[in-house]
């Protein structure tokens, strides 16, 4: 048989064995960050809401501060004497002496109070915004840290796994040149956690040799069509409950060691066809034995091809 190396496009690679504390790094920056693009958004609306309660509020002082002025020069062209407020060098101190005049001789003044109540007010809006304006200042430089902690990350992830596909090119150009035909899958067959290695021709019992690929997995997982096609479930000795998938592609697939089956007759790559289990000779050892033959011919090493869609392969 002729061997043919399949050109494919753009694939999902299995990631390099080791690589999970970095990608729990990369989800826990990325979820941190979009938390603080979050808080940044809502700093912009309560800075926003500040500087317009603070114009307004400058508005209120300035014409409660000319009601005050009003209010001291009728007091003066009635008594004949300067009010506190008209000679003191800051109106804001003029007034809380003058409320305190006033309050010796009983005298109500709402303009005062109207004008001492903005000012409080004023304040409190000015010393929010400083309030939002750090932090805001804090959650830039913050979002700016953890921009750089990931694209390192990310620029990391991308080197490792470039080699680790460049890798997994180099065994299939191997299982090539072994006379293996490499065949390109839409999916993984394991629809779950799972792992595996390159088994092909390991020793089995009675003399033979592994002519799959084994997919360990828990019992129970999902096991999906990796192609479209028709599909079909009965069981065997050796294999226990298996499936026998004759895909639109021209190739046959054969999945065993089932616990159960799911869809058969024609089915889209993706539909689940069974689950994991340890029927068969597999007793104890849950897995998926999965095998392509070409052509519906001889079986050829499937190693390749599932480490291209597949998360589990060293």
């Amino acid at each position: 048989m002729l061997a043919v190396m399949v050109m494919v496009g753009p694939v999902a690679a299995a990631p390099t064995p080791g690589l999970d504390e970095l990608r729990d790094e990369v989800g826990s920056l990325t979820a941190r960050y979009h938390e603080l693009e979050s808080e940044l958004h809502q700093l912009d609306a309560d800075i926003a809401q500040n500087e317009a309660r603070l114009q307004e509020i400058n508005s209120q002082v300035d014409l409660h501060r000319t009601s005050v002025i009003q209010t001291a020069v009728v007091g003066f062209t009635r008594s004949y004497q300067t009010p506190v407020v008209l000679h003191a060098e800051d109106l804001a101190e003029g007034v809380r002496a003058e409320g305190l005049s006033d309050a010796a001789v009983g005298k109500d003044d709402d303009a005062i109070d109207r004008y001492s109540a903005a000012l409080a007010e004023l304040q409190l809006i000015e010393a929010a915004l400083d309030d939002n304006r750090a932090r805001q200042a804090q959650t830039v430089e913050e979002v700016g840290r953890l921009r750089d902690a990931l694209l390192s990350d990310l620029e990391e992830l991308e080197a490792i796994e470039a080699a680790r596909l460049e890798e997994i090119r180099q065994r299939a150009e191997r299982a090539v040149q072994q006379g293996h035909t490499f065949i390109e899958l839409e999916v993984c067959p394991v629809a779950g956690a799972h792992s595996f290695i390159d088994s092909w021709g390991f020793a089995r019992s009675g003399g033979r040799r592994h002519k799959g690929v084994d997919m360990m997995a828990n019992v129970g997982v999902p096991l999906v069509a990796p192609v479209s096609g028709t599909v079909s479930h009965r069981g065997n000795r050796v294999g226990g409950l298996s499936y026998h998938l004759r895909g639109d592609d021209g190739h046959y697939y054969y999945g065993t060691h089932l616990s159960a089956y799911g869809e058969s007759g024609y089915v889209t790559a993706g539909t689940v066809i069974g689950y994991v289990g340890d029927t068969g000779n597999a007793s104890g050892i849950p897995h998926l034995h999965f095998e392509i033959h070409p052509n519906n011919g001889s079986a050829t090493n499937p190693y390749p091809s599932v480490a291209f869609v597949c998360s589990g392969a060293s």
